[in-house]
């Protein structure tokens, strides 16, 4: 087999696994989102980077990419007159994504990477470019919104 058969098979691989995964790769992206746009912008520009890499196709693979190329958009577009969006309710298979979808986007962004993906805080803050301290708050701020929203609902 060739390199170039090698590189395509590759491609293949990934679109396949993107597409099998759509659903799970757009909400990582919509979770991130710092503003108003298309996950599908995201997740294309996450497989372009893939497809002509030799790692192996995981989700954990699939997921880091997605991740980096959110965070890509935040950095540029974080001068951007585009506002910090709350998403409405979303379904997925993570307990209390529609509580998280309506957290402000600093708190759903490192509640989702700590709570829901279960990254370290030092790797929190450097993904998103906040010091540890500013992590921990954070999150403990989203921790305490979701639990006085999942009491609300209860009554």
């Amino acid at each position: 087999m060739t390199t170039t058969d090698l590189s395509t098979e590759q491609e293949e691989m990934w679109r396949t696994f993107f597409d099998d995964n759509h659903a799970d790769l757009v909400i990582v992206a919509e979770m991130l989102l710092r503003c108003h746009l298309s996950p599908e912008r995201i997740l294309r520009k996450a497989l372009s980077g893939l497809e002509s890499s030799s790692c192996e196709v995981t989700f954990e693979q699939a997921i880091q990419a997605v991740i980096d190329t959110v965070i890509e958009y935040n950095r540029e577009t974080a001068n951007s007159p585009l506002q910090a969006k709350t998403l409405a309710p979303v379904k997925l298979k993570v307990p209390g994504i529609s509580q998280i979808s309506m957290l402000p986007w600093p708190e759903r962004a490192v509640y989702f990477l700590r709570g829901v993906l279960h990254y370290s805080c030092e790797e929190t803050g450097l993904l998103l470019n906040l010091r540890d301290v500013e992590i921990d708050q954070l999150y403990k701020f989203a921790t305490k919104r979701i639990g006085h929203e999942s009491r609300m609902c209860q009554r």
